[in-house]
C-alpha cells in the first residue's frame, strides 16, 4: 500500500547522466503518493547532456510517471534549477501538464509560509565565484565518476548503494563549513523576505531545522542520497529516504516545527 501525502519535494535527480539512481526513483514513486509534488530543480542534467549526450530508457520512464501524475490529477510544479535552467524561459507555462515557475510559495496546514526554489540563486552570497568554486566542481565530478563505477561493481555483488562522494564530504570540514553556510543564507534569504521558511535542494545534502526560528529544509538528491521531503496532512514533516530497496522514514521533531 502506497504512502500518502499532502506535499512531496523532490531534486537534483540529474536525468541525463550516468550518476542519476532513475530506478531506485521509479521504485520510490510507486511506493509514494502526493496530492501535490515539487520538483525543486536540475532534475534533467542538461548541462551534463550537453558534453556527454544520454538519456536511457529508465530515464525516459521517469520523465513519463511525472507526466502521467500530472495527467492523473496530481499537482506537479516544476521549478528548474542551474543544471537544467533553459526551462526556466517557460516559466508561466506548462510542459507536459507540469506548471513551470521559477520559485513557489507553499503554506503548510499550520499556516506557515515556505518559499521553494533550487538554491542556486544564493550562490553569490556564498561563493562569488572564484576559482574554489570552479576546482571544486571539478573534483566533485571526479567523485561521482568514482561513485559510478564503484555502484556499478556492488550492483552485480547484490550490495546496497554506497556513496563515497558524499562519505567523503562527511569528513571534509570545508565541505562542512560551506553546507553550513548554504543552510544559514538560504534561512536568512526566506527570512528578509517575510516567509516562515524555505525548501530547497542544489547541494545534495537533505536537512531540516531551525535557524533562528526560520525553517530551513533541503529534501536531498537522486545522486548520492536518494531522499525527498514530505508533507502529512496535519503538517508534520518528514524525510524520506530510499535505503535497501524500501522507504525509510525519518520524522521531523513537533518541538522542531513548534520552535
Amino acid at each position: 500500500m502506497a504512502l500518502c501525502y499532502r506535499s512531496l519535494w523532490l531534486s537534483d535527480v540529474h536525468l541525463g547522466t550516468k550518476a542519476s539512481r532513475a530506478n531506485e526513483l521509479l521504485d520510490f514513486l510507486s511506493e509514494v503518493h502526493a496530492e501535490r509534488i515539487y520538483l525543486v530543480g536540475d532534475i534533467v542534467d542538461l548541462q551534463q547532456m550537453k558534453s556527454r549526450p544520454m538519456f536511457p530508457d529508465t530515464h525516459m520512464r521517469v520523465v513519463a510517471e511525472l507526466a502521467g501524475l500530472a495527467a492523473s490529477g496530481t499537482e506537479v510544479i516544476f521549478i528548474p534549477g542551474n543544471h537544467d535552467h533553459e526551462f526556466r524561459s517557460l516559466a508561466g507555462r506548462d510542459v507536459m501538464g507540469m506548471p513551470v515557475m521559477l520559485e513557489a510559495e507553499h503554506v503548510m496546514p499550520t499556516g506557515e509560509r515556505l518559499l521553494v526554489h533550487h538554491g542556486d540563486a544564493l550562490d553569490v552570497r556564498i561563493r562569488k565565484g572564484t576559482n574554489l568554486e570552479k576546482f571544486a566542481a571539478a573534483g566533485y565530478q571526479v567523485l561521482i565518476e568514482a561513485d559510478n563505477i564503484i555502484n556499478s561493481w556492488r550492483r552485480r555483488m547484490g550490495h546496497d548503494f554506497y556513496s563515497l562522494s558524499a562519505a567523503i564530504k562527511r569528513k571534509l570540514a570545508g565541505a562542512q563549513e560551506f553546507i553550513r553556510l548554504f543552510e544559514q543564507v538560504a534561512a536568512e534569504h526566506a527570512r528578509e523576505r517575510g516567509f516562515d521558511g524555505v525548501v530547497c535542494g542544489h547541494i545534495h545534502k537533505p536537512n531540516v531545522r531551525r535557524i533562528e526560528g526560520t525553517l530551513y529544509c533541503n529534501d536531498g538528491d537522486w545522486v548520492e542520497h536518494g531522499t525527498a521531503l514530505a508533507e502529512t496532512a496535519k503538517g508534520d514533516l518528514e524525510l524520506l529516504s530510499w535505503q535497501s530497496r524500501s522507504i525509510r522514514i525519518e520524522a521531523i521533531e513537533m518541538t522542531l516545527l513548534a520552535a
